[in-house]
């Protein structure tokens, strides 16, 4: 057997031999690099070499970016798709004698296909018209004051002390009157009593009553006054509180409340809405200052003072966020305090035919054609509105702004309950519309996407429902806008 001392001794010389070939690799490397210049030097003062020109190569420059593939594009909506998706559905007997169904292709703003003739009854669609107008006239993010005032008129203090001066002696004369104090309704249609649970749990936010009293209390003991006489103004509007054109019902069966400058809960009172929403209103705050230490005498309708001061001031919620609420819920009270605030706001009188003809002005100016249409108010409550599909479709396409605030497909607001039937799965989540209802009368106003990814907005109408339709008819609704959400409808 070989030993151990054997073998390493033969093996070393290789290991040796190893080691010079690394060494002398090494030393090949680091000179072509130019360390070594950088401790071998003929003078010891020489710098380090510096590499070849050649030897380093320039970087190249960024080469310039082309696509692949030339953006496609946009196909647009083809008609002819549209027509065989939802034409069918169109004259299903459940939606009566008079449909009218019209598309526009969104990225273009254009019409593309429409069916139906004449004009139509837009009920509750017709609050886009209103809300359209809101927003472009008063402004998205105005908002409406409710204010107390002090009237001076004559008196300076309306009976209460001069702050700096010394009471009057007392006397056998007759108590100075109290001071007087007017509230003066400023349009807010979410006005509340009260800022408890509900209130600070609702959307939009409300300013109330409450708030108004607890400021008009402390402002008045600030200045000593313990006792008022109370006015209340509801002059912002003028005009009828109630539409000629509504039908008589609406009122005696509390459907709606007279439209007031000045009322609470929108005239509600439990399950009733007050004929008098303005006194009722100045009757709440009266208790609630009373409530707050203020003795209230008389409660009396009154004209804004000559002279006054304010004592107390509540704001309501912006524009934007009533009109989400009016499109939303389709709260016809609100719809009409926005119809006579645009009137205000385009130097119309603050009446029915005061905001119709404020209403035309604004989407005229907005290039929405008005030949057509009969309107008498803002809410769609008047049986005998008639609007084009025209007018309707382009309100729905060029009001951009609107889009975010219509009720969600089978999510929310008047959508919440529909699209339940079999048929109207693919307009979940993707139709977003207003709906319109009166007895007899069904209506869609909206956008979707189809499948293809092409973004329309929709008008369909049909006002000669027989009424053991109903339920058919909505359905049939929603299963021509699902339709249209499931539809490849591009062109090409």
């Amino acid at each position: 057997m070989r030993s151990r001392t054997s073998e390493a001794g033969r093996a070393w010389p290789y290991l040796l031999l190893a080691v010079v070939l690394l060494i002398a690799g090494g030393g090949v490397a680091a000179y072509g690099l130019g360390y070594l210049d950088r401790w071998v030097c003929e003078d010891g003062t020489c710098e380090a070499r510096q590499p070849e020109r050649a030897a380093v190569p320039d970087t190249p420059p960024a080469p310039a970016l082309r696509p692949v593939l030339a953006a496609a594009p946009d196909p647009g909506l083809d008609a002819a798709a549209v027509q065989k998706a939802v034409g069918p559905l169109l004259g299903r007997k459940a939606l009566g004698s008079h449909v009218g169904f019209a598309v526009s292709d969104l990225s273009t703003g254009k019409q593309v296909w429409s069916s139906g003739t004449g004009t139509f009854a837009p009920a509750s669609t017709l609050k886009l018209f209103t809300a359209l107008a809101a927003v472009t006239s008063i402004g998205a993010e105005h908002r409406f004051r409710t204010t107390v005032l002090h009237d001076t008129t004559g008196t300076g203090t309306g009976g209460s002390v001069t702050p700096g001066t010394a009471a009057p002696p007392a006397t056998d004369a007759p108590s100075p009157a109290p001071a007087r104090i007017v509230l003066v309704g400023g349009g807010d249609p979410y006005l509340a009593a009260t800022s408890g649970p509900e209130a600070r749990g609702s959307y939009p936010q409300q300013a109330s009553l409450a708030q108004l009293a607890r400021r008009t209390a402390a402002a008045l003991k600030a200045d000593g006054v313990t006792e008022v006489s109370l006015g209340y103004d509801p002059s912002l509007f003028t005009g009828p509180a109630v539409s000629p054109a509504w039908e008589p019902t609406y009122i005696t069966s509390f459907v709606t409340t007279p439209v007031s400058a000045l009322w609470v809960d929108q005239g509600r009172e439990g399950w009733r809405r007050s004929a008098k929403p303005d006194r009722q209103a100045a009757q709440v705050f009266a208790r609630q200052l009373r409530a707050r230490g203020i003795a209230v005498s008389t409660v009396a309708k009154a004209a804004r003072p000559v002279e006054s001061e304010e004592l107390a001031a509540i704001t309501s919620a912006t524009v934007a966020q009533i009109v989400q609420s009016v499109i939303e819920n389709s709260d016809n009270q609100a719809a009409e305090v926005l119809l006579r605030h645009i009137a205000l706001a385009e130097d119309q009188p603050a009446s029915f035919a005061g905001g119709v003809k404020a209403v035309e002005s604004v989407l005229s100016g907005l290039g929405i054609p008005w030949q057509g249409n009969t309107v008498y108010d803002g809410s769609g409550l008047a049986r005998g509105n008639r609007v084009t599909l025209a007018s309707m479709l382009a309100v729905v396409t060029s009001g951009s702004e609107l889009f975010d605030r219509y009720p969600v497909a089978g999510f929310n607001g008047s959508l919440a309950a529909r699209f339940t039937a079999t048929g109207t799965e693919p307009a979940l989540g993707a139709v977003r519309a207003k709906t319109g209802t009166l007895s007899g009368v069904h209506s869609l106003a909206g956008t979707t996407t189809t499948r293809d990814g092409t973004p329309v907005g929709f008008v369909l109408m049909t006002d000669r429902v027989p009424v053991p339709k109903t339920l058919d008819a909505r359905t049939t609704l929603d299963r021509i806008t699902a339709r249209l959400s499931a539809c490849t409808c591009a062109s090409g």
